[in-house]
Formats: C-alpha cells, sequence, structure tokens
C-alpha cells in the first residue's frame, strides 16, 4: 500500500498498520512462550520493515496482555496500584509513575481496557499490506518531532477544534495499540501520541515518538494533503533542515 504521507513528511521508518485476526501469519517474529518481552522492541521490528504477531499465551508481559486488548490486569502481588506508584516494602520497588497507590489505581480504572475477539495481533509495515485482502485497524508512524508537528497540524486541518490529537499517560503498549483501539469505536476518533512511557524510552530513538491514528482518519489525512501546509514553503525549510 502506497502512502503520500510517507513521501511528504520523508519518514525514517515505516508506519506500521495493525491487523486483527485469527490467522497467524507465516514467519513473523514472535515472543517465546514463558519468557517476558516487551510489545516496543517488536514494533520497531516491524517499523524496521518486519512482521510482528502477538497472541495471548506468547505475551509475557502481563501489562502487555492488556495493552494489545488480551483482557484485565491479572492479580499482581501486592496489587498493581503499589507497582505504578509507591511499591511494597520488602518486596517490590514501585515505578513512581503515580502519588499514591489511590491514584494509581484510579489510573487503571480509566484505561479502555477490553477483549478483542481475535486471537492475533498483527504488526505489518503499511508498504506491504494488501487492503483487497486486508484491512487495518490502525496505523501507528514511529517518528520524530518535526514530523510528529505535521501530523498533529494536519490530524487538525481538517477538523473542526483543536483537540483532534492527545498525549495520555499511559504505558508504551496502551499507547500503541489500547488506547487507539478505544478510539477507533468512537465517531470522530482523535489520534494518539505515545512512547511517552519512560519504561520503554530506553528502547526507543531518543528523538523518537508514536502517532497512533485508527485506518479511517488515516485514510482522511492521506486524502487531505492536497492544498495544505505540506504543500507549502513552510514545512519546505522544515524537511530541508532534516535531510542534514
Amino acid at each position: 500500500m502506497e502512502s503520500r504521507l510517507v513521501k511528504e513528511l520523508k519518514l525514517r521508518y515505516e508506519p506500521v498498520a495493525v491487523l486483527l485476526s485469527n490467522d497467524k501469519p507465516e514467519g513473523a517474529l514472535q515472543s517465546k512462550e514463558g519468557q517476558w518481552s516487551c510489545t516496543i522492541s517488536l514494533f520497531i521490528a516491524a517499523a524496521k520493515g518486519g512482521t510482528s504477531v502477538f497472541e495471548r499465551k506468547t505475551t509475557g508481559c502481563n501489562g502487555g496482555k492488556v495493552g494489545l486488548g488480551f483482557g484485565q490486569f491479572p492479580n499482581y502481588p501486592g496489587g498493581i496500584e503499589y507497582f505504578l506508584s509507591v511499591g511494597k516494602s520488602g518486596i517490590f520497588e514501585g515505578e513512581g509513575y503515580k502519588k499514591s497507590p489511590e491514584l494509581g489505581g484510579e489510573y487503571v480504572e480509566c484505561l479502555p481496557i477490553t477483549d478483542i475477539p481475535y486471537q492475533y495481533v498483527i504488526f505489518k509495515p503499511l508498504s506491504q499490506i494488501d487492503t483487497t485482502k486486508e484491512i487495518p485497524a490502525l496505523i501507528v508512524f514511529y517518528v520524530n518531532t518535526d514530523q510528529l508537528s505535521a501530523l498533529t497540524v494536519l490530524a487538525n486541518y481538517y477538523r473542526p477544534g483543536n483537540e483532534n490529537v492527545i498525549i495520555p499517560f499511559s504505558s508504551g503498549c496502551q499507547s500503541v495499540f489500547l488506547i487507539p483501539y478505544a478510539e477507533a469505536q468512537k465517531e470522530n476518533p482523535r489520534a494518539v501520541v505515545g512512547l511517552t512511557d519512560i519504561t520503554v524510552r530506553p528502547m526507543v530513538d531518543p528523538d523518537m515518538l508514536s502517532f497512533s491514528v485508527p485506518y479511517k482518519m488515516y485514510l482522511e489525512m492521506e486524502n487531505n494533503i492536497e492544498k495544505s501546509f505540506l504543500e507549502k514553503n513552510l514545512w519546505h525549510k522544515i524537511v530541508a533542515r532534516m535531510r542534514k
């Protein structure tokens, strides 16, 4: 599948199409059952041209299962709300992402946790998508700050208001899949900026973030490039800077 956005943004990495399926792609990268692994490393592999697949039994990170739409958090020893905040003395150190267990618990309650009716979540480079055979649920861009700025402006260019893009506090996988997937169920979905999770920042390039959109919104953005700022001189100046 060709994308004019890839050309106009001078993307370094492939946009990643997120597919939901009951059929497992052959030869895809996948975590091994019984081993811990992070969703984001396999997302980046897809942005570099590979295909990654996730299923419940091989997603070793409990938070990753939630982030990929594979159901509710399992019971954490001592409670997930303590893991997110202050920890439990002598048992585990908290992440310090929420000030108190109460705030940690409230954050979990705010998440659009779901159990998708599919066996597999697939991350695949957009250029390898054949829309006569498969339709993505989401498109996720892996972008630098200049490209993120352009995507944010474009997402607001053809729509009313100024809040068509959100940056929620979330884990990396929640920002790439869970929250954008919830947005995709809405009549007027918003794009989601992600990979701000401190836990996953060491896994990504220091100048990079994600920008996830429902597939329908991605198509709208593609169709609204013409006559937008992407065809004007100010953006071309930024493109020239990125080439250096």
